[in-house]
C-alpha cells in the first residue's frame, strides 16, 4: 500500500512540474512577432511584417539596414540551428554530442573550415567587410 501512495505522490509532482513547464515556457523566450524593436546600426527605419505562417517580410530604405534586419530575424527564428552549424564546421559540435561526436570533431578540424573561412575573410573587399 505505500508503494501505491507514492507512486501516486510521484504522478502529482510529475504532472504538476509539467502544467508548470507549460505555463513558464512561453514567457522564457523574448521572441517579440509584432511592436517596435530598436537596433543600434540601423541608419533608417526598417519594417518587418510577418505572414499567417511567420515568413518575414523586411521593407528598408538601404542595403545596410535590410542586410541587419535579416541578420536579425534569421537569428531570431534560427538561433540554435545557427550555433549547431557553427559548432560543427569549427569542429566543436561534441561539446554538445559528447564522446560519440569525437571523431567527427577530429575530421571536421582536420578540413579545416574555420581556417578556410579565416583566409577567404582577409581576402574581401573592404565594402563586404563592412557587413560583417
Amino acid at each position: 500500500m505505500k508503494w501505491i501512495k507514492r507512486l501516486l505522490i510521484l504522478l502529482m509532482l510529475l504532472g504538476i512540474a509539467c502544467v508548470a513547464i507549460i505555463l513558464i515556457l512561453p514567457y522564457l523566450n523574448d521572441y517579440q512577432k509584432d511592436g517596435a524593436l530598436t537596433l543600434k546600426g540601423l541608419k533608417k527605419r526598417v519594417t518587418v511584417k510577418r505572414d499567417e505562417k511567420g515568413m518575414a517580410y523586411i521593407y528598408a530604405k538601404n542595403l545596410h539596414d535590410a542586410i541587419m534586419a535579416q541578420g536579425f530575424v534569421t537569428a531570431q527564428d534560427r538561433l540554435f540551428q545557427m550555433q549547431l552549424n557553427r559548432l560543427f564546421a569549427e569542429g566543436r559540435i561534441s561539446e554538445l554530442a559528447g564522446e560519440k561526436a569525437k571523431a567527427l570533431d577530429v575530421r571536421m578540424r582536420t578540413i579545416g573550415l574555420r581556417r578556410i573561412a579565416e583566409k577567404q575573410a582577409v581576402m574581401l573587399d573592404q565594402g563586404i567587410k563592412n557587413y560583417f
